[in-house]
């Protein structure tokens, strides 16, 4: 008698190649990448140059507590939705067309899928970030720099590489909370809706509610957590201040449960 044994499912190594190339592949990946490199660096050129020109003009103490870094990288938040959705599409594309059934065919572990598609989608966005903050950071300098009444900053500047670094957590960070939430919701345009609140919703509240809202609960929100490590002149008296540590920790954490959640419903529901 003879016995027909299963294939054994790919590794992690063969999982991990198996969704960087499906990502790489799909047309949407780089129009996402392309368009999050022009707002990103091209935004952030603008407002330098707006900036330089309009310099004189600036209040007295603004040019006290100017940051000439956090000035040159303002494009970044734009990138940072562009980024955001490239994390959703990363995995609603496969719920969408019925591609997740032959995914999870081919790999019944779950969580391997996930923590593939993680790993890829993650370590992209951080690259990216850190490419375009570069790009933004060192283009900006060069037209503050035109104006020679305008502190300019190298990469020995204060808080400079912690800040490049830091929009490069930012951005995987992000990508992994849409991610996430693109699993949990198999919607397109729920989870990119979603993302975009937690991006930009504490900020817009912010100003309207007590202190203690602020300093109790909205700092501990993803992007005031992350702006701990992207902003490059940390103002230590602010009400959402934690400190890059802190913040780290606290972002981290965000990611973390979204990515448990998103395993826990991808265990319970069918793969369609």
């Amino acid at each position: 008698m003879t016995t027909t044994m299963a294939p054994a499912s790919p590794g992690i190594g063969n999982t991990i190649a198996a969704e960087w190339t499906k990502l790489k592949s799909v047309r949407s990946t780089w129009i996402v990448v392309l368009a999050a490199t022009v707002v990103s660096v091209g935004f952030s050129a603008l407002f330098s140059f707006l900036t330089e020109s309009d310099y004189k003009n600036l209040p007295a103490g603004q040019r006290v507590d100017f940051d000439a870094a956090g000035v040159s990288m303002v494009g970044m938040n734009l990138g940072l939705i562009l980024i955001s959705v490239l994390g959703v599409l990363a995995v609603s594309g496969e719920y969408s067309t019925g591609m997740m059934r032959l995914t999870l065919a081919i790999t019944p572990h779950r969580g391997r899928v996930l923590l593939s598609k993680a790993v890829v989608v993650g370590l992209l966005s951080f690259v990216l970030g850190v490419l375009f903050a570069a790009a933004a950071f060192f283009l900006g300098q060069l037209i503050l720099g035109v104006n020679p009444d305008i502190p300019t900053l190298g990469l020995d500047g204060h808080g400079v590489i912690r800040s490049l670094l830091g929009w490069g957590a930012e951005m995987a960070a992000f990508a992994l909370l849409a991610l996430s939430f693109g699993v949990m919701m198999r919607s397109a345009a729920g989870a990119i809706a979603t993302a975009i609140a937690f991006i930009f919703a504490p900020a817009i509240l912010g100003a309207l509610l007590p202190t203690w809202v602020q300093r109790d609960i909205l700092a501990y929100f993803p992007a005031s957590a992350a702006e701990q490590l992207s902003t490059a002149k940390l103002d230590t008296g602010a009400v959402t201040y934690l400190g890059p540590l802190t913040g780290g920790g606290v972002l981290l954490t965000w990611v973390a449960v979204a990515l448990v959640v998103a395993f826990s419903l991808m265990g319970k529901r069918d793969s369609g």
